[in-house]
């Protein structure tokens, strides 16, 4: 480690690790809610347990949750289960604002003196015979509290911090990143946040190369049925490989950020990246999205998040196969009831007409298709210097605008959209190009997302 990066370490570390005044406060927050949902009477209930990077020491300065998990006696219906972790978490604290979320089953987030504490329900299982998702958490706060010094403890807030910065902190479907968990566990392989980012400028993500992390011993048979850029093995579910969930977008990114880092150390990388560095030249690429926007009924966050990144794919796909080449698209909601689509396209107009390229006149079957398939609408047919059969058809549609309205009216069924929000998309839609109209709100954070050079990880000297 150089004196420079030392420095900027230092300085990071006053951004992320909590005063003792706030640890104090965050703890009385965290007991008095505690002591509320313990409040509550249950033979059901069998232990009540705090989790997450409150209970681990890890949460970030100014940023923290609080989850408290109730082991529920394991012989109980998943019914009963999902209602009483509902019932607990709403009672007992009524006397703030909650509300109901999902993840894999449902459960309680309130709003305590500005702290957003989670109530969840688990299991209460021995280890490895899980029945619910969230069954693992206790084992996971457990593992990381014994294996976690205080100084790794605030290694893992410098690596939270500066994948928060690049936007790919958090296993949620809307950010699909990295977790808390992962950071610690990150942490507790290579020993330090900056021995993490050697590991992973380091890595290579081809298709063909497997990156397998593991703090254990990794059983290689179970290895080779995980599929995923990298491979994170989970130590307290060695079946589980927790690089499932972060996409290789995210792994990018980091790999990349990384790279810059230790070419050239900045506190820059701690910091979140505000509109006002934004490169707004880009401006210019406007006319080139297509933006498809609508209302829908509420719903969960990670429901409607997984409908929109399939439905954003199922879109992409089929304006791909039109000849309307996708450069890069997102999707983006306010969690509440408004969403959208957004593709930079290559062109948004494409020329009257497409050649079609048929299999070589040698295959018999294959060549005699193609030529039935194509001969009454081909304007042209003809053998290539490679001896393959083309043809030339005049394309219905040119605009990217009339083909997508196309799609989304009578065609809506058969484009792989979630049938979820079918109704909503056919009953609020509107369909705009991004110079046709003030672009503002949640779009144009979306817009600018992909339309923006990160500057730091792609304009380094």
């Amino acid at each position: 480690m150089t004196d420079i990066s030392n420095i900027i370490l230092s300085k990071a570390m006053q951004l992320c690790q909590p005063s003792p005044s706030e640890i104090k406060k965050l703890t009385m927050v965290a007991c008095k809610a505690k002591n509320l949902v313990t409040k509550y009477s249950s033979p059901k209930i069998i232990e009540i347990v705090f989790g997450g990077s409150f209970a681990k020491g890890t949460w970030l300065k100014n940023d923290a949750d609080i989850d408290i998990f109730i082991k529920l006696d394991a012989s109980i219906s998943n019914e009963e289960f999902e209602q009483l972790g509902k019932q607990i978490g709403l009672e007992s604290l009524k006397m703030y604002k909650t509300r109901l979320r999902y993840s894999d089953h449902p459960y309680v987030e309130a709003l305590v003196k500005g702290n957003r504490v989670n109530v969840v329900p688990c299991y209460n299982v021995e280890q490895g015979k899980w029945k619910s998702a969230a069954d693992r958490s206790p084992f996971h706060t457990e593992y990381i509290k014994n294996h976690l010094d205080e100084e790794k403890r605030n290694q893992v807030r410098l690596l939270k911090k500066f994948l928060k910065s690049f936007g790919i902190y958090g296993a949620e479907i809307a950010t699909s990143g990295f977790s808390g968990y992962v950071a610690e566990i990150l942490i507790l392989k290579y020993g330090s946040f900056e021995s993490v980012l050697h590991a992973f400028s380091n890595i290579n993500i081809r298709e063909d190369e497997r990156n397998v992390i593991s703090v254990d011993k990794a059983d290689e048979d179970i290895i080779k049925t995980f599929q995923s850029h990298i491979i994170i093995v989970d130590p307290i579910d060695p079946r589980r490989n927790l690089g499932t969930a972060i996409s290789a977008e995210s792994v990018g990114k980091f790999l990349l950020a990384a790279r810059a880092f230790l070419e050239k150390p900045s506190l820059n990388f701690f910091e979140k990246k505000d509109k006002k560095h934004a490169n707004f030249s880009n401006k210019r690429l406007y006319p080139n999205l297509l933006i498809i926007e609508f209302c829908y009924s509420e719903r969960s966050p990670d429901v409607i998040w997984g409908q929109l990144k399939r439905s954003l794919n199922a879109i992409s796909r089929q304006l791909n196969l039109a000849g309307f080449k996708v450069i890069r698209n997102i999707c983006t909601t306010d969690e509440k009831k408004l969403a959208a689509f957004i593709f930079l396209l290559e062109s948004l107009t494409l020329s009257s007409y497409a050649e079609r390229v048929g299999p070589e006149i040698f295959r018999k079957d294959a060549t005699a298709r193609f030529i039935s398939k194509n001969s009454r609408e081909s304007l042209l047919m003809w053998i290539d210097k490679e001896t393959r059969v083309k043809s030339l058809i005049e394309r219905r549609t040119k605009n990217a605008t009339d083909y997508v309205k196309l799609l989304l009216s009578g065609r809506i069924e058969s484009t792989g959209i979630t049938k979820g929000l079918i109704i909503d998309i056919q009953t609020t839609l509107q369909i705009y190009t991004g110079d046709k109209r003030k672009i503002k709100g949640l779009i144009k954070d979306a817009i600018t997302k992909i339309i923006t050079t990160e500057s730091i990880i792609f304009e380094r000297t």
